[in-house]
């Protein structure tokens, strides 16, 4: 398994951006693990953080690194800065995550360019991003998970600047559960 720093300057952002890969590229026959053909490029899961978080949180919380390994799947792991992983202002992360970033990590990494082996989600802030990014970009993404879907709110808080945030009320949701199958089938959603 190779574990992977990367630095690049994004022209979606404007800035340099940093992720995490998680890329099985180096297993051995003699400990017992199924290997791949070297010329077969990876399935990739592009797993987005949550609020205050940032692109250590799925390796440092969660068991990824081994589940990559087992599963034969790259995983990039990158920096969501707050975002929402959406397009506002002169921040397109939304166009960062959708087409910038697959671009950069195909070409960087032997990824599949297949769209049934690119998948998406996230946590709370970035289960919103997963889905913004499969809707957005339903060509790339065949698959979107999301756990605890950030901005589905029953109320929306009062206090100043709560506007600024994506709250979208439970009805909508709904909506955007349906909407993807309906126009892209082969997009599944999974939402726990």
């Amino acid at each position: 398994m190779a574990l992977v720093k990367v630095n690049f300057f994004s022209e979606s952002l404007l800035r340099n951006v940093n992720f995490m890969a998680v890329i099985p590229i180096d297993k051995r026959k003699m400990d017992g693990e199924e290997l791949r053909s070297k010329d077969a490029p990876l399935k990739t899961l592009y797993l987005l953080h949550g609020i205050y978080g940032g692109e250590y949180d799925w390796l440092t919380s969660t068991r990824i690194f081994k589940w990559a390994k087992d599963r034969n799947l790259a995983v990039i792991l990158p920096a969501g800065e707050n975002s929402f992983y959406n397009d506002a202002g002169h921040n397109y992360f939304g166009k960062y995550i959708g087409e910038e970033l697959v671009q950069f990590t195909r070409t960087m990494f032997r990824l599949s360019d297949k769209r049934e082996d690119t998948f998406v989600g996230g946590l709370s802030m970035g289960a919103l991003g997963a889905f913004y990014a499969a809707f957005r970009y339903p060509e790339t993404f065949g698959y979107v998970g999301a756990l605890s879907t950030a901005a589905i709110a029953d109320t929306y808080p009062e206090e100043e600047g709560a506007h600024d945030w994506a709250f979208w009320d439970r009805n909508l949701y709904r909506f955007l559960e349906w909407l993807p199958v309906e126009r892209h089938p082969a997009v599944k959603i999974y939402d726990f």
